[in-house]
Order: C-alpha cells, then sequence, then structure tokens
C-alpha cells in the first residue's frame, strides 16, 4: 500500500515526517522493482576478470534482492591465495549479498535549552546507503570440484575454478543477471521473425498427422505381401486348362467391350456387373437448397469450401530492392487451367456389392481409386490425379516473372499479397498459380489465375491484396506463383529467402525461364482459416414418380488427406449416410432430401464443386436380357458350358436363363447345376449345351426378379467349348 505524507499550513514540522518522505519513496520504488521487474536474487554488471595468477577483479555492480536495489560502485580486486587447493582443483564462488548500512556523517548542532537556545554539535550519519557486498566462499578440494552452498539471500555471481597453480578459468554465472527491455525486444523480435516463419507449418500438423494416419491405415505388412506372391506363383503353376478345350473366354462386366446391345430385345445396364436396366430416372445438379448458407463459401468458379477467414501461411519480408517488370521481353503465354477430378458415387440396390468381384477385378478398370461406401454403396473416381486438364487455353501477351516456392503444409491458396514499389501509367497484372515442371513454373498446369486491373494496384508498402479461386496446393510439391504485364511496374524484392525454398525466374528469348538466385519477390500467400471443423451442407433434393431405390452422384470434388466428404440421405425425417448398414432406399421414396457435411481441420477442408445434371435417382426394372459378342470358335464344338457367377441371389424371387444362338438356331441348355461359391455370398449357375458342331454363337442371359425383392447381379460369364 503506497503512502503520502500530508502537510498543512502551521503544522508542526517533525524530524518523523521528512524521513517518512524518503521512507515512502524508497517503498514504491522496491514494490515497483518487485512487482514488474523481479522478486529473484539478480544482479547487473559485476564482471569477474583475472587480473593475476591469485586475483580477480569484480566490476561496480547492482543486486536485486526482494525490491531492494543495493550497489558496489566501484572495481574491487579480491585476493584467492587463501583458497588455493594443495593437490587436485577447488571451486571458489563470488558472492553477493545486501546490506543497509548508514553513512556520511557530518557535525550537526542539536538545540538542548530551549529557554536559551543553547546547541551542542554531534557526529551523526546524513545517509543510509543499500551496500552490495563482494566476497568468496569456497568450496571443498576435489578432482571434480562442485559449487559451495550459498547461505540465504547471498548469490553468486561467478565460479572461479583455482588448481595449486593459480586460477584456472572463470564461469560468470549469466543466468542470474537481471534481463534488460532491451534484450527482451530483441529475444522478442528473433522469436516473432521465427513464429511467423514456422507457424504455419506447425499450426496445420494436425492435418499432416492425420493425412498420414489415412495413408497408413491400410498398409499390410512385407511377410504378408511376399506371402502372397508365394501363393499367387503356386496357383499359376497349377491352374491349366486341358489341352482338350478348343475356346474359352470370360466377362466381368466391367465394361460393354464383350456386349452386343443391339441384340434382339437386349435390356440390361453394365456397371461393374451386369445390372437391372432402370424402370425410370430422374437427375437434378448438384446444387445449394440455401445458397446464402453461412456456414459455407462460394466462389465465382461455383466452388463450395466451408466459411473461413484469409490467414498468412507463406511470407517473404525484408526489403531490399526492386525489380522492374518492363525490363524483361514481352512473350506470347499460353496458359492451360487444372479442374477437380469427378468421382462416382452409387448408392440403392441395382449395383455390385460382391466382394469378391471388387476384390479379383476392379484395379481392371479402375486401379486404385475405387472404394466401399457402406455396405450398400461404392465410390469410384475417374482419375487417379486430383486434377485433369482441360482443352481450353488462355493466351497474354507481357513480359513474364515467376516465384516458386516449397509448400511443407497443404493449405487452401484464398488471396496472394503483392508488393509494387511502382505503378506505371497502364498496364493490367495478370497473376497465376502453377504447378513446375523440374523446379521451372509449367504454365500448361495452371492451378488458378486471376487480372487485376491498373487501378487495383497499391503502392508498397501498402500490399496489394489479390483474391484468387481457391485452389489446394498439396504438402511437398513445388509452385510457381507467375506475373504477366506489359505496365511499367516495380515489384520489391527480398534476399534469397531460404524459408520458401524457391527461386525467382523470368523469361527471355534464349530461354522461357532463366533463374536468379540472389533475389525473391516479397509475396504473402494466404490460406483459408476455417472456422468449424465439420460443417452439414443441404442440397437440393432428388425427386422420381414412382419412387427410387438407387442413386447416383458424379461428383467434381477434391478430399485432401486427413479429411473427410460424406454424402447423407433423408428417409423418414432421419438423416442417414450414403451406404448406411441397412438399406434405407427400400420403401422407394418419390423425394430424397440430400446433404454434405465436410470434415476436416482448421486449416484444411474438403470442397466440391456445383454441377448441373450431377445426381440421378433410379429405379431398376424387373427384368434383363443381355446378349454377347458374337463368339468365333477356332474349331467346331459340339460341347459348351456357360458358368454364371450371380451374386445377391434370391431363389425365391429370382429366375436367371441362358440360351445360345448360332445363326438362326436357337439352343437350351441340356442340364442346369447350381452351388455355391467358396466363400458363401454368390451362386455359380452351369449351364451345359450340347449343340450340333457350330463354330460361332452369342449367348443370350436373361432374369427376372418380383417388384418387391433385390435385384440380382451377374458379375462373372465364363463359356467354354471342347
Amino acid at each position: 500500500m503506497e503512502k503520502q505524507v500530508i502537510f498543512r499550513d502551521r503544522q508542526e514540522l517533525q524530524s518523523a515526517d521528512l524521513n517518512a518522505i524518503g521512507q515512502h519513496a524508497s517503498d514504491a520504488i522496491a514494490h515497483l522493482v518487485l512487482d514488474a521487474v523481479s522478486g529473484a536474487l539478480k544482479f547487473t554488471g559485476g564482471t569477474v576478470s583475472a587480473k593475476s595468477a591469485t586475483e580477480v577483479d569484480v566490476a561496480a555492480l547492482r543486486f536485486y534482492n526482494g525490491g531492494k536495489v543495493y550497489a558496489s560502485e566501484q572495481t574491487e580486486t579480491l585476493n584467492l591465495f587463501q583458497y588455493l587447493p594443495l593437490v587436485a582443483k577447488k571451486c571458489v564462488a563470488v558472492v553477493v549479498w545486501g546490506e543497509v548500512i548508514d553513512t556520511d556523517v557530518q557535525p550537526r548542532d542539536f538545540l538542548v535549552d530551549l529557554t536559551t537556545g543553547a546547541t551542542e554539535p554531534q557526529a551523526v550519519a546524513m545517509a543510509k546507503v543499500w551496500k552490495a557486498n563482494i566476497n568468496l566462499q569456497p568450496g571443498n578440494e576435489s578432482v571434480d570440484p562442485q559449487p559451495p552452498v550459498l547461505q540465504t539471500g547471498t548469490l553468486a555471481i561467478a565460479l572461479v575454478y583455482l588448481t595449486p597453480g593459480g586460477v584456472e578459468r572463470i564461469e560468470l554465472q549469466d543466468a542470474a543477471r537481471l534481463p534488460t527491455l532491451q534484450g527482451h525486444e530483441q529475444r522478442l523480435f528473433e522469436h516473432e521473425a521465427w513464429r511467423m516463419q514456422a507457424e504455419p507449418r506447425i499450426s496445420s500438423i494436425a492435418t499432416d498427422l492425420a493425412g498420414l494416419a489415412k495413408k497408413t491405415m491400410s498398409l499390410v505388412g512385407r511377410d504378408t505381401v511376399v506371402e502372397l506372391a508365394n501363393d499367387v506363383a503356386r496357383l499359376k503353376a497349377k491352374v491349366n486348362l486341358p489341352t482338350a478345350y478348343a475356346s474359352y473366354e470370360s466377362d466381368y462386366y466391367g465394361n460393354a467391350d464383350k456386349t452386343d446391345a443391339a441384340g434382339l430385345g437386349y435390356s440390361a445396364a453394365i456397371k461393374n456387373g451386369l445390372l437391372f436396366p432402370t424402370a425410370g430416372q430422374a437427375s437434378v445438379g448438384l446444387a445449394l437448397f440455401n445458397p446464402y448458407d453461412a456456414g459455407i463459401k462460394r466462389s465465382a468458379d461455383d466452388l463450395v469450401l466451408p466459411a473461413y477467414t484469409d490467414r498468412a501461411r507463406i511470407q517473404t519480408t525484408g526489403y531490399s530492392g526492386d525489380i522492374s517488370a518492363s525490363q524483361y521481353q514481352v512473350q506470347s503465354q499460353t496458359i492451360r487451367e487444372y479442374t477437380a477430378t469427378v468421382w462416382d458415387y452409387t448408392y440403392g440396390w441395382n449395383y455390385n456389392y460382391y466382394n469378391g468381384w471388387w476384390n479379383s477385378w476392379y484395379w481392371n478398370y479402375y486401379g486404385y481409386n475405387w472404394g466401399w461406401y457402406g455396405y450398400y454403396g461404392y465410390r469410384v473416381a475417374r482419375q487417379e490425379t486430383r486434377y485433369e486438364l482441360q482443352t481450353v487455353t488462355t493466351s497474354y501477351n507481357g513480359a513474364i516473372i515467376g516465384q516458386t516456392f516449397l509448400v511443407s503444409n497443404a493449405m487452401w491458396l484464398t488471396k496472394v499479397g503483392l508488393q509494387f514499389t511502382q505503378i506505371g501509367a497502364s498496364g493490367d497484372v495478370m497473376v497465376a498459380v502453377c504447378e513446375t515442371e523440374g523446379g521451372k513454373p509449367d504454365l500448361l498446369k495452371t492451378l488458378t489465375r486471376v487480372t487485376v486491373a491498373r487501378g487495383d494496384l497499391k503502392k508498397y508498402p501498402e500490399e496489394t491484396a489479390i483474391p484468387v479461386p481457391p485452389v489446394l496446393l498439396e504438402a511437398g510439391k513445388r509452385y510457381a506463383l507467375v506475373l504477366i504485364t506489359q505496365g511499367d511496374h516495380r515489384l520489391a524484392t527480398v534476399s534469397g529467402n531460404d524459408y520458401t525454398q524457391g527461386t525467382l525466374f523470368f523469361g527471355t528469348d534464349g530461354d522461357y525461364f532463366t533463374g536468379d538466385l540472389t533475389k525473391d519477390l516479397m509475396f504473402t500467400l494466404y490460406a483459408a482459416q476455417f472456422a468449424q471443423p465439420r460443417v452439414e451442407v443441404v442440397l437440393q433434393s432428388v425427386s422420381l414418380a414412382g419412387g427410387i431405390s438407387d442413386i447416383n452422384i458424379a461428383a467434381p470434388q477434391i478430399v485432401p488427406d486427413g479429411c473427410e466428404l460424406r454424402y447423407e440421405i433423408q428417409v423418414g425425417g432421419k438423416w442417414y449416410p450414403l451406404g448406411d448398414a441397412a438399406m434405407r432406399l427400400s420403401t422407394l421414396p418419390d423425394i430424397v432430401p440430400l446433404r454434405l457435411v465436410l470434415l476436416g481441420t482448421s486449416d484444411l477442408a474438403p470442397a466440391f464443386r456445383l454441377a448441373p445434371n450431377a445426381i440421378t435417382g433410379s429405379r431398376a426394372a424387373t427384368s434383363l436380357a443381355h446378349w454377347s459378342k458374337l463368339r468365333t470358335l477356332a474349331a467346331p464344338s459340339s460341347s459348351i458350358t456357360v458358368q454364371v457367377v450371380v451374386a445377391q441371389w434370391d431363389a425365391a424371387n429370382h429366375t436367371l436363363a441362358c440360351e445360345i444362338k448360332s445363326g438362326a438356331t436357337t439352343y437350351t441348355p441340356a442340364t442346369t447345376v447350381v452351388r455355391d461359391e467358396p466363400d458363401g455370398q454368390a451362386k455359380r449357375i452351369t449351364f451345359t449345351f450340347t449343340p450340333p458342331a457350330i463354330s460361332t454363337y452369342a449367348i443370350k442371359l436373361t432374369g427376372a426378379r418380383s417388384a418387391a425383392s433385390a435385384p440380382f447381379v451377374v458379375v462373372e460369364r465364363t463359356d467354354v467349348a471342347t
């Protein structure tokens, strides 16, 4: 509690009042030091240096203890001769402690008789001094000497290590020094510079870990792969067709290459199996139910992301000069844009969800871009890569400058910041972000681009912030920021920046791009900082008179590693994920509401692009008819066997018949045998034909189901002629 001495007119003044003034000021300073500076034992100054083999000098210092400041105002010399060890070594601490002493003794007259006014001289101390005392405290002699144990209230400012010959070394105890505000400012500046560079990488580590976990989740051990390879090798040696076989062929219905869609009465669908045709279907666009949904952001090119704010993720700092865009040669540049990969989502009754087919044959058609979407659904990507090239290209005339950079953490680029030190009288600026080839910008792989009008350019130090159509920059890839302009503009540069791991390029006649290793552009890349890790987006509903049992979604979308994009349908007032364990469309609803669930992190999220006619609702017919293409044998045969594998088979409600036609004659099977597949999830129906010797034939399959039963699917057909 602070105090103040109060004086009044014609009031008696006593010595205690004046002493209180000094005491209160001293207490206030002590409180300030204790509360705002440090309450621990600290010191400033006090450099200890060797003066001779047995002496050290201690510079002037100040000692802080409990808010009090004790001072030693001149250099003191300490003699260590008496502490020299006899044989081994010894550690002697230079210690400081505080003491309050009365000083400045002066003669003063004191009134001894009030009546006569007689005085008597006395010598009294006129000041108090908070003195810092410095001395030595030895430890024990030892081969490995340890510092001595200090008394309470004392502080070691240096440790002097002695040998029998004198001072060996002096260790200053800088950890006990009281730091200055200037020192704090320097450390804070260095910390902020480090944080500016490191925080973008560190802040998205949760996303990177999630992506890594997703990549490694389904990996098997090396031993398992080796065992599988050995088993496959044995099977290849054992599975041989008899020499009597004249011809054989299989169709796994991954495509229509072996199908004759012009056959009489043909009515079927080929989509990852032989399916029933549709009895009715309706298509709607992938569109927002509420275009003003506050939980999302929709770009000008119809890319939809969760709501976000812009945050600087990659930045170069430290102005070192500028470069002129007009000094480089004007050339015509061709730019080709990328777009998102389309994913096909299939859900419902009428599709192939037989594990045996997908585990054996899907990679023949899709590579590794296939995946289950629950029991009653699957998804297939049309492209393996994140982006595919469009055919439309655009040409620009102007000088070109490019800056490459390395992306350490995946991010959605939303804005580019540039620094123009000079703005010409005319000339718009085209800004593009593209991939690199061999470390050089490749405009044929442009990801996003925008043209900035000359009037929108800002002069340094004001930043020209340029919103761009959002684009995903993947971790570990090198990209380029490319500027094309005919204007007399100058751009700020920085000295070669290790943080971006990039190079400054410009176009010349001899080489499309030539690098400059001495400088980088001064720029900032802003990424999306998402407000919520999980967002629900309601879409337009799909409706079909007579009911919907199947839904197909052809969705342009981008799902980074560690993120998830999930479609959900509403049936009976409840939301269910597409591919739920139960068949939710078995009731054939006329209208099916849809929504998307976007799941990511604060710095990475999935996205989708609105598209016309992307969602199709349908229901299957109750009969199918399929014709194979004409088979031509190497030699006539009178024994033909057709084996058909069917999944989702229900003998009580399903029928399947087979015929072969040679010329104008149709043959029916002599025998039909039905047996279970080894996995118990499918049936193998064997039709045996004994026609007269024929050299050509086509196979016809006809099937039917009751209206209330789920459709079956033909996943494999093999015919063998002997």
